[in-house]
């Protein structure tokens, strides 16, 4: 493992203080930084693009967006989504460019059925793009509720140009403990894609607004 649950603790305590978080007039996201070294980005030594689920469940759960098939829309209605289109709702946004932007901002995934694939690519698709975002198919089976569920819960590791990523892990109104278990999760699942811990050069911890809690490997 890159590093055991006990300096993980003391870090997120830290980034949690006084000293590290003021008070803000809104709940922060906590987020796990994640510093590589020895890598060259540009060959593609690194590259994530992971789903993760967040064992312990934050209070602000993800937004969700999801176009079903029609042998999908009960089960998907019943996860209870941010947003639920239809494929010809989906259709419609064709050219509403405000209302497409607004949808790619608020939302962090967006599950498409497997027929609607590419009319989501093309509707959605510039929007999401330059926010990092991407359309994820769903399933073939007609219930798809808790993998709805499972996405308002995960989060997305991804890295781009840079040796780096930042990854939501909770938010400042959670216990430690399940913020520590939620960077657990998240090192457990990104460690066999790093060519090992050797490569991690720092791990940080900070809420929205917060100074970064270096959390020791050492």
């Amino acid at each position: 493992m890159i590093v055991g649950k006990e300096k993980i603790e003391e870090a997120v305590k830290l980034a949690l203080s006084q000293e590290y978080n003021q008070k803000r007039q809104f709940t922060q996201s906590v987020e796990l930084i994640i510093s590589f070294k020895d890598v060259d980005m540009k060959r593609g030594d690194i590259k994530l693009r992971d789903p993760i689920v967040l064992p312990k469940p934050p209070s602000k759960p993800r937004n969700v967006l999801v176009v079903p098939s029609l042998e999908q829309l009960e089960s998907v209605r019943k996860a209870e989504p941010n947003v639920l289109l239809t494929k010809e709702e989906l259709q419609k946004l064709q050219g509403a460019k405000r209302s497409i932007k607004k949808l790619a901002s608020k939302n962090q995934w967006f599950l498409i059925a497997q027929d609607s694939m590419s009319l989501a690519g093309r509707i959605l698709g510039p929007a999401l793009g330059p926010r990092g975002k991407f359309p994820t198919p769903l399933p073939s089976s007609a219930d798809v509720g808790e993998y709805v569920i499972r996405y308002k819960r995960s989060t997305l590791v991804k890295t781009k140009d840079q040796p780096h990523t930042q990854t939501f892990i909770g938010t400042e109104d959670q216990p430690v403990g399940d913020l520590v278990d939620n960077i657990f999760a998240v090192l457990n699942g990104i460690e066999p894609k790093i060519k090992g811990p050797t490569y991690i050069k720092a791990l940080y911890v900070k809420t929205t607004m917060g100074k970064p809690a270096q959390i020791k490997m050492k």
